[in-house]
């Protein structure tokens, strides 16, 4: 494991993280006034040093008993996530199909609200810019200025 960690004199998200050795992110703890990080000495094996010796010596019979069953519980997985996958976008389809079978239905109800005309098809619209000029106020006001005067 390897530990990153930022400490109060930074002030700003002070914790620490844990990472596997391969990179993996695994914990991110943020403590405000955060000090030391401190790893906590590996307590001693209750294992027999033969022992050790011998789950060493048949470690690639267990870690391929221990790969299978890995392989099993990551398929599982997969498989209800494709499920789940497949749940959502059978409920999206579902969706789509009652948005356009009410679509359809008011389909003449829109006819009729457009004055007889099927405009629902894109090409069927034309965009025509009009512009309106309109006069609110005309006031007339003389003045009169005798020349000399300022």
């Amino acid at each position: 494991y390897v530990a990153t960690a930022v400490t109060s004199v930074h002030e700003m998200e002070n914790g620490f993280n844990i990472w596997s050795f391969n990179g993996k992110h695994l914990y991110r703890i943020l403590k405000d006034h955060f000090f030391q990080f401190l790893w906590r000495p590996r307590p001693p094996s209750f294992l027999s040093p033969e022992k050790e010796e011998e789950i060493a010596k048949n470690l690639k019979k267990y870690s391929k008993k221990y790969e299978a069953e890995d392989q099993d519980v990551s398929l599982l997985l997969s498989e209800q996530e494709r499920d789940k996958r497949r749940m959502l976008k059978e409920d999206w389809d579902k969706w789509i199909h009652e948005w356009k079978r009410i679509h359809e239905e008011e389909s003449l109800h829109r006819q009729k609200l457009r004055d007889g005309e099927a405009s629902d098809e894109e090409e069927e619209y034309e965009a025509k810019d009009i512009e309106v000029e309109e006069v609110i106020d005309v006031s007339e006001e003389v003045l009169h200025l005798e020349y000399g005067q300022e």
